[in-house]
């Protein structure tokens, strides 16, 4: 059964089925050529809306949508898109994110049939998986990033991995130390650089990138500070130096007396190591002077460095302890001396004091308590 058309809403007719169908035709990619675009609905006032809908797209300059278009195919042609836009072991990540886990689950789905339900859904089966909730998160961030720009390219009305509620992931709190604690885990480290290195961590709380693509350009001795600009990365083998992974993360940080002595020391060291190595001292063109480094003048092995500073802890006798956990350690001491939070935000290069605060969240009631007490003493009244 056919409907009367009217001019330029498309052909529509009611299927056999009792289903309204609708068929607009549109310019094809060569010049000349021409296309077809099918929509479906319940009732002959939907499927006219959806046409108008089509029409307005086009009037826009917007393409409409391929309902034949599956996640895997938007995901796999996206993910090749955003090269210029991400890190390098960003997009491997992305790339082993949409290969490993978006495609498997949500793969055949039609982009455009993709509700917050089926996301939720596919979510859900992969922690059920084994999948760790973090881990499932990161995929839904993926998956949410590649949708928006699917969404901007006019392909989606809407976002459903945004719509769609996130797996709920246990807060770590961080790991805090008490001043003599984080002196106990510098001097455990058996080997003088890496004791230098640990030490470095903990007085300034830069990422373990930050440190180890730090050059002696970004140190000034005189001035007592240090420059975070890039960080160190290693992607398919080949070392690198890529920009730091925000604006906020490009900062200055002061030094104090402890990292400014390890770097000066470090600095004779590795003066002493490129006389011994001669022609064996052999730095890789391009990363500049790196501060720390092996002694034939190659950059560190972060993953390696992670496992000689666990190893030292446990030769030690300590309780083991993430890298990561170092700069949590400088957070809590520069905010348990006093310092405030917007100072101590800056100086981790995050994006927002409001990130920092919810980080260490669990500190605050010691520290208002130790800030009471601090002005408790100031307006202490004379003895005697």
């Amino acid at each position: 059964m056919g409907a009367r058309r009217r001019r330029g809403e498309g052909s529509i007719r009611q299927r056999p089925n009792g289903l309204w169908e609708g068929t607009l035709t549109i310019p094809g990619a060569s010049p000349g050529t021409q296309r077809r675009r099918a929509v479906y609905g319940r009732s002959l006032t939907e499927v006219r809306a959806k046409l108008q809908a089509l029409q307005q797209q086009l009037a826009e300059g917007m393409e409409p949508p391929d309902q034949r278009l599956t996640v895997a195919g938007w995901c796999s042609a996206w993910v090749e898109q955003v090269v210029e836009r991400l890190r390098p072991s960003t997009l491997t990540r992305y790339r082993q994110l949409v290969a490993q886990q978006i495609i498997p689950t949500w793969g055949r789905v039609r982009l455009a049939q993709l509700t917050p339900s089926g996301v939720e859904r596919g979510l859900r089966q992969l922690t059920d998986g084994g999948l760790s909730p973090r881990t499932a998160s990161h995929v839904r961030a993926v998956l949410r990033a590649a949708l928006s720009d699917a969404q901007r390219e006019g392909l989606l009305a809407r976002n459903v991995a945004s719509l769609a509620k996130p797996p709920r992931v246990a807060r770590e709190a961080p790991k805090v130390l008490t001043p003599a604690e984080a002196r106990a885990v510098i001097d455990a480290m058996p080997d003088p650089g890496l004791q230098r290195l640990v030490a470095v961590a903990v007085n300034t709380g830069l990422r373990q990138g930050e440190l180890l693509g730090l050059r002696w350009t970004d140190v000034d001795g005189q001035a007592a500070e240090l420059h975070v600009t890039q960080a160190l990365q290693r992607v398919a083998g080949a070392y690198r130096l890529v920009e730091v992974k925000s604006i906020s993360s490009r900062r200055t940080v002061p030094l104090t007396a402890d990292a400014v002595a390890a770097l000066e020391d470090q600095r004779r060291w590795q003066a002493e190591a490129r006389l011994a190595a001669g022609s064996r001292w052999r730095p890789i063109p391009g990363l500049g002077e790196l501060v720390f480094t092996t002694d034939r003048g190659q950059p560190l092995n972060g993953t390696s460095l992670t496992h000689r500073f666990e190893d030292a802890l446990r030769a030690a006798g300590l309780p083991v302890i993430r890298w990561h956990h170092l700069r949590h350690a400088f957070a809590g001491l520069m905010l348990g001396s006093g310092s405030d939070l917007a100072t101590v935000s800056g100086l981790l290069g995050h994006s927002s004091v409001s990130l920092t605060a919810s980080t260490y969240a669990g500190l605050m009631p010691s520290l208002k308590r130790a800030a009471a007490d601090r002005l408790g003493l100031l307006l202490q009244r004379p003895s005697g």
